[in-house]
């Protein structure tokens, strides 16, 4: 585990020191192939780890038969379902969800469309996104509609994607959301 926690934060700080060096070394246009990512108060890792957008995208989500597999692009961890390899041998159904599985969460909510995920961050429409389209059932899901317009997951979601200082995320919808299947 702290092996993998060590590779993580190697991960993320060389990703970090790159961006700054392509920053500091140009005022242009960023180069074929790459991809400068923004910098904002939307969509955070900390609310999406607090405000419980994981929790949420993990219940709804992350079950072993959907994206808790190894064969999706957009994979999800949790202590339900797909793990991260450990040191301490801890499988589905065991545990709780790890700092790193969620770290790994976001990214791969992140990454899907990285570019119209720039997007949103900087201010565009949240429903734009396969993130959103696929689980409303607006884009063709091989999970089917996983949630309905106007419901606690979907404002889960969208009011993560849309966070800023004056109106943040709405914790309670994703504490509603969270609880699946309903009791």
């Amino acid at each position: 585990m702290r092996t993998h926690a060590r590779l993580l934060t190697r991960l993320a700080a060389a990703s970090w020191l790159v961006g700054l060096a392509m920053a500091a070394s140009s005022c242009g246009d960023v180069s074929k192939g790459e991809l400068a990512r923004q910098v904002s108060t939307r969509a955070s890792p900390g609310s999406f780890r607090a405000a419980g957008v994981s929790t949420v995208i993990e219940r709804r989500c992350g079950s072993l038969d959907c994206h808790g597999s190894l064969a999706r692009n957009m994979r999800i961890y949790s202590s339900r379902g797909l793990r991260l390899p450990n040191e301490a041998g801890v499988r589905p159904g065991e545990g709780d969800t790890t700092i790193d599985e969620i770290t790994a969460n976001y990214h791969s909510a992140m990454t899907i469309e990285p570019e119209a995920t720039n997007a949103v961050v900087a201010g565009g429409d949240p429903n734009q996104l396969l993130l959103i389209k696929k689980p409303l059932g607006i884009e063709k899901h091989k999970g089917g509609t996983v949630f309905r317009r106007g419901d606690d997951t979907e404002r889960c979601l969208v009011t993560w994607l849309t966070e800023d200082l004056i109106t943040p995320v709405d914790s309670a919808a994703c504490a509603r959301a969270a609880v699946f299947p309903k009791e």
